[in-house]
């Protein structure tokens, strides 16, 4: 532990709550493999004085996508699959309806075309029932051609790329996931399916000051977001596209064994953080995607040097691969964080210049 980092980490944190900016906050960062910072401070909920600790639960809703983006860099790396691999060959259901050309790649960098909201998600409970989203994705069309346009897969991408690695594997999501990735680094604090007992130590959330809930163009039950990871069926399912709960830590120590190339080479992180979608980029568009890793760096020239994912309401975890830094960021709050740039420049790691996610 970096004990003047931590120190100034925690000056941070008690005055973004005592402000009233943040209810309940916790940042955790790792330099070359080891923990430098780990602090927290608020409450657990909105009515009581139970204290957060360092390993309580908040909702990181997309911060979650790179769970199942890691995964199959993995399975990637294995050989196991390719990014070229059409879908159709190994999930023949899915491959009708204008998908057929749909490679696991544009699952990945969101370019797939695949709709973001269908208006069967009535209930949490269908949202929540693997096999009946599956059904109703296997049987949509999408909306361009797979691979010649972007569009951020919000919630669909966590239900296509987490039946790839179920179909790769012949293993569910939850335990390939626990045994190769989870395990491997020792992470207990990043959690798919809330039992009864993650319940005790999951922290209330609630929209911060001047944040307005979520709307989308289609209406379903799957807005607002903050409704949605409140239903108790939503928070039991697993549900990787959005449905995530970690610690600042757990995002941290995820991080870091990805930089520790628990899951890969380095070579295979450079690809993995390489972007392939179709658009020019200009240099100020804040997010571009690789293999299921939002990319950014302090120069904008070399995107992909820092690499991670934001979530709604603002936790995110990420990382450098030069400086070999990771963090991660979570707060109660949904909403703007005016402490969370200063926390992560404080670890480190600048997004680039005049970002502040």
């Amino acid at each position: 532990m970096d004990m003047d980092l931590q120190r100034k980490a925690q000056c941070i944190v008690d005055e973004a709550v005592a402000c009233g900016e943040e209810h309940s906050i916790q940042f955790a960062a790792f330099r070359d493999g080891e923990c430098i910072i780990d602090v927290c401070a608020g409450k657990k909920d909105f009515e009581h004085d139970d204290k957060i600790d360092n390993h309580s639960l908040f909702p990181v809703y997309s911060t979650s996508k790179t769970v199942p983006a890691t995964a199959l860099n993995r399975l990637i790396y294995q050989g196991k699959i390719n990014v070229e691999t059409p879908v159709h060959d190994y999930w023949k259901e899915f491959a009708v309806n204008g998908k057929e050309n749909t490679l696991l790649l544009h699952f990945l960098n969101h370019t797939s075309g695949l709709p973001q909201r269908f208006p069967e998600q009535v209930s949490y409970e269908f949202v929540a029932d693997w096999q009946s989203m599956l059904r109703t994705i296997e049987n949509c069309k999408p909306d361009w051609e797979p691979g010649t346009q972007t569009r951020y897969q919000s919630l669909t991408y966590g239900w296509v790329t987490a039946e790839t690695i179920q179909r790769i594997t012949g293993m569910s999501f939850r335990d390939y996931v626990q045994k190769e990735l989870f395990d491997k680094a020792g992470i207990t604090d990043f959690i798919f399916g809330l039992s009864e007992e993650d319940e005790k130590r999951t922290v209330d959330f609630t929209l911060g000051p001047g944040c307005l809930k979520s709307k989308n163009s289609i209406s379903t039950i799957c807005d607002p977001l903050d409704d949605l990871m409140k239903a108790p069926a939503i928070r039991k399912a697993v549900l990787p596209g959005f449905n995530g709960f970690a610690s600042a830590r757990g995002l941290a120590e995820f991080y870091n064994a990805v930089l520790q190339e628990m899951y890969f080479d380095r070579a295979m992180l450079v690809d993995a953080t390489t972007s392939r979608v179709p658009e020019q980029y200009n240099a100020d568009t804040a997010t571009m995607f690789a293999h299921g890793y939002q990319i950014y760096g302090p120069d904008v020239n070399d995107r992909g040097q820092v690499f991670g994912h934001f979530g709604y309401g603002g936790a995110g975890g990420i990382a450098d691969r030069k400086k070999n830094i990771a963090a991660g960021f979570t707060s109660s709050y949904i909403g703007g964080h005016k402490c969370r740039l200063e926390l992560f420049r404080l670890a480190g790691i600048e997004m680039f210049k005049g970002y502040n996610p």
